[in-house]
Parts: structure tokens; sequence; C-alpha cells
């Protein structure tokens, strides 16, 4: 009875190891660029942090990044977990900052705001105003900047916000980010 028992199980473990469809061959997969492990937000990305996988292409994103080094020393926009996809709207740069600014005439300005606190109620598509103290006077230096991603605190940084703004104010956050401090209002 174990022997027929036994037999039995094997062919079972047999029939189940067998394919359930037609196999993928090269042609039919794609490589794409993954997280190799957990990652932060804001994180400048490092051949160690990029694992190249194949998929079947009819499960690959749009816009999903084929090739490490157009990865290598980008931010990342997002967290990402081990083996999720990146994508162009993963990077900080060009693609993300017209994604969510709308428009080729914007430029995205990175910002440590001076009241730290407020980063933990931001989130990528939101609008703040961006205003600093200069002289004793109180200026508002860009109403209504698309959030476009938020890099939490820790140990080594303080928090690390990108806004989208149309290049004049971008140039202007950037330059008076050098001698005063910024504070973002939630809008």
């Amino acid at each position: 009875m174990r022997r027929v028992t036994a037999g039995v199980l094997l062919v079972a473990a047999a029939v189940a190891a067998l394919p359930t469809g037609p196999r993928a061959t090269p042609s039919d997969s794609r490589a794409v660029v993954t997280a190799a492990h957990d990652l932060r937000p804001g994180t400048e990305l490092t051949a160690r942090d990029l694992a190249l996988r194949r998929m079947p292409r009819r499960l690959v994103p749009s816009g999903a990044v084929t090739a490490s080094g157009r990865a290598e020393g980008r931010l990342l926009a997002h967290a990402a977990r081990e083996g999720t996809v990146l994508t162009d709207l993963s990077l900080l740069g060009t693609e993300l900052t017209r994604f969510t600014a709308g428009d080729e005439d914007r430029a995205a300005v990175a910002v440590r705001p001076a009241e730290t606190a407020v980063t933990e109620l931001l989130h990528p598509g939101g609008h703040v105003d961006v205003v600093t103290n200069r002289r004793g006077r109180t200026e508002v230096l860009a109403e209504r900047a698309t959030v476009v991603s938020v890099s939490p605190e820790n140990e080594e940084s303080d928090p690390l916000v990108v806004l989208g703004l149309d290049r004049t104010r971008a140039a202007r956050v950037a330059s008076a980010r050098l001698r005063d401090a910024l504070t973002l209002t939630l809008r």
C-alpha cells in the first residue's frame, strides 16, 4: 500500500511540474530594470540597487527602463520594493517633471524645508507655496508649486522635497535656498 501511495504521489508531482501553457521564448520576453532590494524615495541609484530581469512582453509596463545605464546616477522618485519594475516616471528628471507639471517649460528644484514636519503631509501631485523671510519681510517665492517627490528624513539627511515649477520660478527658488531658509505652505 505504501509503494502504491508513493507511486501515485510521484506521478502527481511529475504532472504538477509540467508547464501549463506555452513556454516563453526570448522573443516573447523583454529585459527590464527592477529594484534589486527595497529602496527609499530620493535614493541615488547605483548598479547595486538595480537588477535586469526578463518578463513576458505583455506584462512590461509602459515606459519601463530597459537598460541599467539609464537609471544609474538618477534619483528614485518613490519607494520601490525589491523586484519593482522601474519606469521613466520612477526617476527624477525631465519625463517625471513633464508628467507631473504638465509642460516642457517646467523645471524641478530640490528643497530642504526649514520646518521638516511638513514633509509628512506632502505627496506627489500635491501643491505648496514656497515662502522665505528676507530682511525681516515675508516673501512668497512661488505659488502652487507641484510636489514631484518627497524623500523622508533619515539619520544622514533632512527630508528633501522636489518641486515642479516654471523655469523662472524654479531658478528663483534655487537661488533663494542658497542663502535663506525656505518654508512650504500647503495648498
